[in-house]
């Protein structure tokens, strides 16, 4: 008895395993061809039912929705329901346009099939959604049809509905008006379909709907919808959140001894896990390099964690899963923080024989949050610098910084830090990645820490500015024209004419063997002149600053004749014109 029965759970688990390898090959397919080789397979029906709910709902958006439809007419209600679960909320209120969208595509999927289910798993659902679109009046044997019977719609001439145009034809009680033609075309079928199924069901359905309490019906679907979802892993916002929280390495949690190197076979009880995530992780990266070269077994385990791990991310950053690019976005990070993950706990090296170590010491989770620690240790420092800057007590905006720095503080002070890659990728942010990504964002935040302390040495009078744009270069350099020039210490704009003076000796040459821009190096000087501290004793983060303003007047001036100066293409100071007379 136990030989057979253990011949029975190998052929269940080679026909899963095979079935998993199809719907994995339909999922990186590309759309018409994914589509073809569901339609074409020898049991259509039994592949489609075997897709986990996410990963039908990835092809979904992927093929299309309405060329998704005869896929949908296949699909098991419990399919139907997570594709409304996730379509049809916006946070914890019902989006009508998206209800209308959804039950439009599974109606045309199998019309009575769906009107069954609704009506005897969800009725109060669909209630809600007629309740919220049309208006019920039922006339009784010895009432006339209502004097504006024109706009009603009736099948038995005993009750009415119809879908009012105007706000003023609604009563108080009923909700506000949506002009959706959709909606009023699709409900009409719908109805219509239900009264030729069961005139009695048609009867309950509409009287029931008249009496609705939205407000309590959607509280209540809320409810279920997020009970549902939890069981999946999209945990409430709340306490999805849990997946940042910083962990020090000290505190990863290790997998048992058993699970580290052998993974018993699947339990055909238990479905397996999506896969739609698998063709997104690409690249040459630590994270990546590591996986192609774990056994299958453990990689079916990982799976498990990843997809756990991709729903937390989405619960927690509330993406709403309208599109496979939203789902493609959680993706991205998870993978992402990750790879930063595995590159801290190792510190820095990029072995992957020795991250395939730590896959199978800890768990995904506690990576991915060993990723997220090193970016929010920089946005702690960040906000624990601003709330003492010399920026905030002078009431600077963050713009003061100039392009660069303020694409660097901007990252940090997302709720969610950033890396700033100015478009290097094709985009202005990206998640953190690497410890290079780190360094590189820790180095600018030391320059901008290091920047600051010194405007607040040099002291100047922020309000005297008036006019032009201020930055820190602005305010250091026109303070250190001003100075050379013998002018007022303050950020009132110099005359183009004076300024010329300036500029023609920020550029000499004492003879032809000398460089242009020798005279830069004054800048230094003067602002170890104004705050009392010696050129070497700048400290290198500074340093780095002022040796990079110094290059950019060079790359930007060094050539300009003087007599072709125009304050409108000179943004490194303030300047005014003043017309000759």
């Amino acid at each position: 008895m136990t030989e057979n029965t253990d011949y029975k759970l190998a052929n269940i688990q080679k026909r899963e395993l095979k079935l998993r390898g199809l719907r994995h090959e339909i999922l990186i397919s590309e759309s018409e061809k994914a589509l073809d080789m569901i339609l074409e397979a020898p049991s259509p029906a039994t592949l489609v039912q075997s897709f986990p709910d996410q990963d039908l709902y990835y092809l979904m958006h992927k093929i299309g929705p309405y060329d998704f439809i005869p896929i949908l007419a296949m699909a098991r209600s419990e399919q139907w329901e997570y594709i409304l679960d996730v379509e049809t909320w916006d946070n914890d209120r019902l989006d009508l346009d998206y209800m209308t969208k959804t039950f439009d595509i599974l109606f045309q999927a199998d019309p009575q099939r769906l009107l069954r289910w609704v009506i005897k798993e969800k009725p109060d659902y669909f209630e809600f959604y007629l309740f919220k679109n049309m208006e019920i009046f039922v006339r009784e044997h010895d009432e006339l049809p209502p004097e504006d019977f024109d706009d009603y719609i009736t099948i038995d001439d005993k009750f009415y509905f119809r879908f009012p145009e105007k706000p003023e034809d609604m009563d108080e009680d009923l909700p506000e008006q949506r002009n959706n033609p959709e909606a009023w075309e699709l409900i009409e079928k719908m109805v219509k379909a239900v009264a030729q199924m069961d005139l009695s069901v048609y009867h309950g359905l509409l009287l029931e709907t008249a009496s609705t309490l939205p407000a309590e019906t959607e509280e209540e679907h809320f409810r279920l919808k997020n009970m549902r979802l939890a069981e999946k892993g999209f945990l409430p916002a709340h306490e999805a959140l849990g997946i940042y929280q910083p962990t020090k390495l000290s505190s990863l949690r290790k997998r048992p001894e058993k699970d580290r190197f052998t993974s018993e076979p699947f339990d055909p009880d238990i479905p397996l896990p999506p896969q739609f995530f698998s063709q997104f992780i690409e690249g040459d990266d630590l994270f990546v390099k590591s996986l192609k070269l774990l056994d299958p077994e453990f990689i079916l385990h990982l799976e498990s964690e990843l997809a756990a791990l991709i729903n937390k991310i989405i619960s927690a950053d509330k993406i709403k899963l309208r599109s496979k690019e939203d789902l493609e976005k959680a993706i991205s990070k998870a993978c992402d923080y990750l790879n930063l993950g595995l590159e801290v706990i190792l510190k820095g090296e990029k072995k992957p024989e020795l991250a395939i170590g730590v896959i199978r010491e800890y768990f995904l989770e506690d990576i991915f949050r060993s990723g997220s620690r090193a970016g929010l240790k920089l946005k702690t420092k960040a906000f624990n610098w601003f709330r003492q800057s010399f920026m905030n007590k002078n009431d600077l905006p963050l713009s003061f910084l100039g392009e660069t720095y303020l694409g660097v503080i901007g990252g940090l002070f997302l709720d969610r830090p950033l890396y700033y890659d100015n478009y290097a990728a094709g985009k202005l942010y990206r998640d953190f990645k690497s410890i290079s990504d780190i360094i590189v964002t820790s180095k600018a935040l030391e320059q901008i820490i290091a920047l600051d302390k010194v405007l607040g040495l040099i002291d100047a009078d922020i309000n005297s500015f008036e006019q032009g744009v201020l930055t820190f270069k602005t305010l250091i350099l026109t303070l250190w024209a001003k100075d050379r020039l013998k002018l007022a210490p303050d950020l009132e704009p110099i005359d183009t004419i004076i300024f010329k003076k300036f500029f023609i000796a920020l550029f000499s040459k004492s003879d032809s063997k000398q460089s242009p821009g020798i005279q830069l190096q004054d800048l230094a000087l003067w602002i170890s002149e104004v705050t009392d501290v010696n050129e070497t004793d700048f400290d290198n983060a500074f340093s780095q600053v002022l040796s990079d303003l110094i290059k950019e007047l060079e790359e930007e001036y060094s050539l300009v004749n003087p007599e072709n100066i125009d304050p409108r293409f000179i943004p490194h100071f303030l300047l005014k014109r003043t017309d000759k007379k």
